[in-house]
Formats: C-alpha cells, sequence, structure tokens
C-alpha cells in the first residue's frame, strides 16, 4: 500500500469524526456530554488494555491495518485524542454551536486537506520536517472555509483557521497530538475573538 493510499485510509476513517458533531447537533448541549464521555471512558479502556495484551494489541494492529501509524502502536491511538478534543470542545464552547461546527470541521476536514495536499502535491518543506507549505496552505484555505461557512464572522474564521493551521504543523509526539489540540485550539481563537 503506497503513503499516499494509506492516508486516504486513514482520512476517511478521520471522517468519523463528524459523527460527534452530529451527535451534538442531534443530542443536543449539554446532553450530549454524557454520551460522549462514555465512549471516551471507553475508548481510553480499551487502549490502556492493548499496552499490557499483546493478544489485543495484536488484533487491533491488525484489524486497522494501513490507518495506525507505527508510533499508535505502543502510544495512545488517533481516536482517543480525537474524541477527547471533540469532547473538550463540546465542553468549553458547547453554548455556541457555529464555533463546535468550525472546530469540529477544522479537524475533519482541514486536517485532511493538510494531510493528502502534502502527500501528492507537497514539495516545500517547513523548517526541516514532513510538513509542507502546499499542505499547511491546504490546511489553512479549508478551515478558513469551514469556518465561514458554520457562521463564523471574517476574524473569528481567520483566527480559528490560523491556530488549527498551527497546532497541525506542529510534530505529533507521545505527548502532543494534533486531533486533541486542532479543534480545541480553533474554539478557543474563535470564541476569543467574538465568534456567535
Amino acid at each position: 500500500m503506497t503513503d499516499f493510499r494509506r492516508e486516504i485510509g486513514r482520512k476517511a476513517f478521520h471522517m468519523l469524526s463528524l459523527v460527534y458533531l452530529a451527535a451534538f447537533h442531534f443530542i443536543g448541549y449539554p446532553r450530549v456530554i454524557v454520551p460522549l464521555a462514555a465512549w471516551l471512558a471507553f475508548v481510553a479502556a480499551v487502549e490502556t488494555e492493548r499496552f499490557s495484551s499483546e493478544r489485543l494489541n495484536r488484533a487491533l494492529t491488525s484489524f486497522f491495518r494501513g490507518m495506525m501509524r507505527e508510533t499508535e502502536q505502543r502510544a495512545y491511538s488517533g481516536i482517543f485524542h480525537t474524541t477527547a478534543g471533540c469532547l473538550v470542545t463540546i465542553l468549553i464552547v458547547g453554548r455556541r454551536p457555529c464555533v463546535v461546527t468550525a472546530a469540529l470541521l477544522c479537524l475533519a476536514l482541514g486536517d485532511a486537506a493538510a494531510a493528502l495536499v502534502g502527500k501528492a502535491w507537497g514539495r516545500h518543506r517547513l523548517f526541516g520536517s514532513a510538513k509542507s507549505v502546499e499542505g499547511s496552505l491546504a490546511c489553512l484555505l479549508v478551515c478558513l472555509g469551514v469556518g465561514l461557512t458554520a457562521g463564523l464572522g471574517p476574524l473569528a474564521a481567520a483566527g480559528a483557521a490560523f491556530a488549527a493551521t498551527s497546532v497541525e504543523l506542529m510534530p505529533t509526539t507521545r505527548f502532543f497530538n494534533d486531533n486533541l489540540w486542532m479543534p480545541v485550539a480553533a474554539a478557543a481563537a474563535a470564541a476569543a475573538l467574538g465568534a456567535c
């Protein structure tokens, strides 16, 4: 499987984060917090258990073959960080539906744009990292677009897009994951700039 095809698979799976956005709108705030927190607890329990169970780790790694990064085999995976990021975002700005919508779309669509455009057309590396100018510009433009579409004003949408893109640019480590911080940063920036 090529790197690009693997990334398409990862980002298609990543789109499941839109389920959290649908739940937010369908169940409503604050009622959605309980099921999301329960789901996060379940994901955390399974992830923690797989660290001590080689059999479970092998089974999950095999099931999500091609979607899990090598670094995720011994660390919490993207699903944990995505769920946590969406929950924290809803907790801090749940009374502002347009901010939640913009922030979660930045995560789902902006992150995907950065990865896919970067893999396909990224030629100019940023700061000697694997990140590219082309991927980051794609992330910024998509995040700006979803912010405006979600109902943010131009300043709040630009702030959210810049914050989300800045987080996406940072390297993922054992202690930092953009899936967690992208929506939180976008929401905080939009809220600080007076969105809805």
